[in-house]
């Protein structure tokens, strides 16, 4: 039975991430008239962070449920904050969900909750084809160009976006009793916090746990080893888009940290985690603004003169990808075109393409593993990058490993 919006729903303003965005959608929010299914209003301000919230909302089971096999809560309401500050009571688990999200969809595929989902959009089936459960599935369009009379009419509990898109969908949805909530599932600083949340509202709080469980010791693995890297070894290291790359004369940055000292962008913050140095610590991620890369000029990127170049894109490489050959034609266009040949990197052939999803959200842990290999090789010999993405897909996915997710240039 659908579940039903019962009570109020209040937007503030986060701290940090994707402010300007979630704040067009609070106030898209804020004039939608109070309806039997849902209210949004302004809320007071509590001192309290919406990450702290998040974090007690997913630890926390309201102690008037029952709790059913496995550890997980088998219904009731559930009081929850997403990532725009919108606070919810819902009855949960939700069993009809809208998913406008390709990174989210994949969240709720590692937390097999792929049966609650009843329509997708936004690429979902077009970049994640190893999501094999949403491939029939109606797709809604491009979150610039949904169907709203088709998400209407499907009746869901619930449509999952992006913080920082479709920022229209609140006006839009609400008055039929549709809950929009906003979640990332990429952001670094985030994606626990939003994990935890899915498995909440979802019903599969324990799944969560054990695939964050399984991350945390992969990554606490990482993070002892890189350790012992001394400072005096390390390589600098730019990440770039390569669709961006030479772009209005100069280069697309995804930036390793934020103006605020927390994680940047995955892509970027990455170079980090593998133990490498930030060439371009000038250029910083504003939450405020929500740009994943910012554009620098052809002077800038010289001048940084990195030892390491990382290049992302999720259209080259990935899950269908059987045959280097692409990669191999992207470089040599690379070098013919820009300016890359006249840095270390690129004179010592020290650039690296990685598809964006090995770098930028569930998988984050499987791409760091592969930059060391690539930063340090003779440190991180031992590690088998292929047989953690196997385990990834087939334990936590459930369907097979393929494909060419990273490429060395030769």
């Amino acid at each position: 039975m659908k579940n039903r919006i019962i009570a109020i729903l209040f937007s503030f303003m986060l701290a940090a991430g994707s402010l300007s965005a979630c704040a067009g959608a609070q106030n898209e929010t804020a004039k939608t008239e109070t309806s039997t299914a849902a209210v949004q209003s302004q809320a007071d301000e509590t001192g309290e962070s919406v990450s702290e919230e998040m974090e007690t909302a997913a630890a926390e089971t309201d102690a008037e449920e029952e709790t059913g096999e496995g550890g997980n809560a088998s219904g009731g309401i559930t009081e929850f904050t997403d990532s725009c500050g919108t606070q919810f009571q819902l009855e949960k688990p939700l069993e009809r969900i809208i998913v406008l999200n390709r990174q989210t969809a994949e969240a709720i595929q590692i937390l097999q909750a792929q049966d609650k989902v009843i329509a997708t959009g936004d690429t979902t089936v077009e970049n994640n084809p190893y999501l094999l459960d949403y491939q029939e599935l109606p797709d809604m369009g491009d979150t610039g160009e949904l169907n709203i009379e088709a998400i209407i009419s499907l009746q869901p509990d619930a449509v999952l976006v992006h913080t920082n898109r479709a920022t229209e969908l609140e006006d839009q949805l609400v008055p039929a009793g549709i809950a929009v909530i906003r979640m990332d599932n990429y952001q670094p600083e985030r994606y626990d916090e939003e994990m935890l949340l899915l498995g909440r509202i979802l019903g599969k709080e324990q799944r969560a746990q054990e695939f964050l469980e399984y991350k945390h010791a992969l990554e606490d693995m990482i993070a002892e080893r890189v350790a012992q890297i001394g400072e005096d070894e390390k390589k600098t290291v730019m990440a770039l888009s390569v669709g961006f790359l030479n772009s209005d004369g100069g280069y697309r940055i995804f930036p390793c940290m934020s103006i605020d000292g927390e994680m940047g962008v995955g892509e970027g913050y990455s170079t980090i985690l593998a133990g490498g140095l930030d060439a371009s610590p000038e250029i910083q991620y504003d939450p405020s603004v929500g740009d994943t890369t910012i554009l620098v000029d052809e002077e800038y990127a010289l001048s940084c003169n990195p030892q390491v170049l990382t290049l992302h894109g999720t259209w080259l490489g990935g899950y269908d990808c059987e045959d280097e050959t692409e990669f191999r034609d992207v470089i040599d266009h690379i070098y013919e075109i820009s300016s890359i040949s006249q840095m270390d990197a690129g004179k010592n052939r020290e650039v690296y393409i990685f598809h964006t999803d090995f770098l930028g959200a569930s998988k984050r842990h499987i791409g760091v593993m592969q930059l060391c290999k690539y930063l340090y090789p003779e440190k991180f010999a031992d590690l088998d990058v292929e047989g953690y993405a196997r385990e990834y897909f087939e334990n936590w996915l459930g369907t097979e490993y393929k494909g060419i997710w990273y490429y060395a240039a030769e």
